[in-house]
């Protein structure tokens, strides 16, 4: 039987891809919290983002998105 020694390319392979997906989640995931706080719809921005390629959609949407409304801030009266 062959013994099996650690490929080191093989593991950098998979640690790169690793960082790519853990990447690309991140990024999806912070486009749909974006859009949402900007009042558009943030699964279907998420969808866009993905299918347009991730660099270019998320691209797209910070040239594109609306901008943030200012949220008023109580004060408490004494």
């Amino acid at each position: 039987m062959e013994t099996t020694l650690l490929n080191i390319p093989n593991i950098l392979l998979f640690a790169l891809a690793g960082l790519y997906l853990l990447l690309l989640v991140f990024m999806l995931v912070w486009v749909y919290h974006d859009a949402e706080l900007r009042g558009v719809n943030g699964w279907f921005l998420m969808a866009i983002t993905f299918f347009s390629g991730t660099v270019s959609g998320i691209l797209a949407w910070l040239i594109f998105r609306p901008k943030l409304k200012p949220q008023p801030v109580p004060v408490k009266n004494n």
